[in-house]
């Protein structure tokens, strides 16, 4: 965990909490220890050297965002795309061989689990400690020290070494000291994916507080989920560049869409198309695709989708139960080979409640020509709690060399109801479930 104070606002100024401007970091490999000094003590002389250098790799490049006060913002992007590299200079504790970063306000960073922490203190000691760093004397963190330690909920492992900690311990420590100083800005590198679910459901509770009342919080994480609950907007770094940067939902849809066409599909048993049945479409409206933003290169694509009820007429509207059908007309604008179609459904959040497919089911088409279809429908029960939810559908086919694909967002929206005589929805769906009631024997 590390402590830092940046530069203060100026009073009565609306500025930006984080401010990225043009940021890279390059590092350079098979430098001696001299150089090594020299380029720190002077890194002006690294300033303009080409990343491409065969003795260098750029780890960040040309990054540039801005993060309002009390705004919480998302850094997402697969292993080794610099979002790390990217926070410590953010943090302070990295210098960038080029570009700005300014952050204005006391900083609280939870960077690697168990960084700013003496092993040999114990957790009561790596308290106080860290107070100190952060300027507040230990009249004043003796005060928070009861907050932090209800918060931690250790029990008697708060006057132990932190070395004998757990890596839980550790972070219930660490997270319950960096929001008990107060910071303005929080930053959090993956700090949170350790420990049990409900210390983290406690820790999201209480980022939602701070946010609300105004702290500026900066995460990394490859949880989307919590990107979609917790951030306004978010940035997906991909091999140190910025790949998007906007609306966390839009961000995370463009991110999972693009991972899952990397991914490709997997072998599995595969329908021929020559030995596919024949069906009719069906007779009855179908979804517009024209005004949905679609993602993929359209090699393959979704000509026409259908959304039907059980007695296979269309309508968005559904009865808390009811069966759903999403019939998928797949078109190869080019050969398609391991060829899938899938849908998903989101709650009002972004979060994926619902998702299937031909990939998933592990039966894909092994070819389908250039120019020809196929039909894909998918059928599933709605034991959902009522509200409004949105539906995607997409196709893929190829591996990860040959990979084509596409997606359709938001293709329809469920509206999911719950009459007066069916039973309530308490949580997000209904499962199924067996009650029974009964006297213990011998009473």
């Amino acid at each position: 965990m590390l402590h830092l104070s940046t530069e203060n606002s100026h009073a009565g100024k609306a500025v930006a909490a984080i401010e990225v401007t043009n940021v890279t970091k390059v590092y350079r490999q098979n430098l001696s220890l001299l150089q090594i000094l020299r380029s720190e003590l002077s890194p002006a002389t690294l300033r303009d050297a080409a990343p491409t250098n065969l003795n260098s790799a750029a780890a960040v490049r040309d990054v540039s965002f801005v993060v309002p006060k009390g705004q919480a913002f998302g850094i997402i992007g697969r292993n080794g795309a610099g979002k790390s590299t990217l926070l410590q200079i953010i943090a302070g504790t990295l210098t960038a061989t080029r570009g700005t970063c300014h952050v204005r306000g006391r900083v609280t960073a939870l960077l690697e689990l168990g960084s700013g922490f003496n092993p040999e203190f114990t957790g009561r000691e790596n308290v106080f400690l860290a107070g100190a760093i952060l300027g507040i004397s230990r009249p004043e963190m003796e005060q928070k020290f009861a907050d932090i330690e209800r918060f931690a909920e250790i029990g008697a492992y708060i006057e132990q070494p932190v070395k004998t900690y757990s890596t839980g311990m550790l972070m219930r420590v660490a997270f319950a000291v960096a929001i008990s100083v107060e910071p303005d800005v929080l930053i959090i590198d993956e700090a949170l994916s350790v420990g049990d679910i409900l210390f983290q459901q406690k820790c999201s509770r209480r980022m939602h507080e701070l946010v609300a009342r105004g702290v500026t919080l900066l995460v990394v994480t490859h949880d989307v989920s919590f990107v979609l609950n917790m951030c306004q907007r978010a940035l997906w770094l991909d091999q140190g560049r910025v790949r998007f940067l906007g609306d966390a939902g839009a961000c995370v849809r463009e991110y999972v869409a693009a991972m899952a066409a990397v991914a490709g599909n997997p072998s599995a048993p595969s329908d021929d198309f020559s030995g596919l049945s024949t069906v009719a479409l069906p007779a009855v409206p179908e979804l517009s695709l024209a005004g949905s933003e679609r993602l993929g290169d359209g090699g393959i694509r979704i000509a026409r989708a259908w959304l039907l009820h059980a007695d296979g007429g269309a309508s968005a509207a559904f009865r808390v139960g009811d069966w759903a059908t999403v019939t998928m007309l797949v078109r190869a604008e080019r050969g398609a080979k391991n060829a899938s179609a899938g849908c998903e459904v989101r709650n009002r959040h972004g979060q994926v409640v619902f998702a299937t497919g031909l990939r998933v089911a592990r039966r894909l088409i092994a070819e389908i020509p250039p120019g020809h279809d196929c039909v894909v429908s998918i059928r599933f029960q709605l034991e959902l709690q009522p509200g409004q939810y949105t539906l995607d559908v997409g196709c893929g086919a190829g591996t990860e060399a040959d990979n084509t694909w596409d997606r359709v967002l938001n293709a329809a929206v469920l509206e999911i109801s719950n009459p007066p005589d069916q039973e309530i929805v308490h949580g997000l769906v209904r499962l199924p479930y067996e009650i029974s009631v009964a006297r213990a024997t011998g009473r």
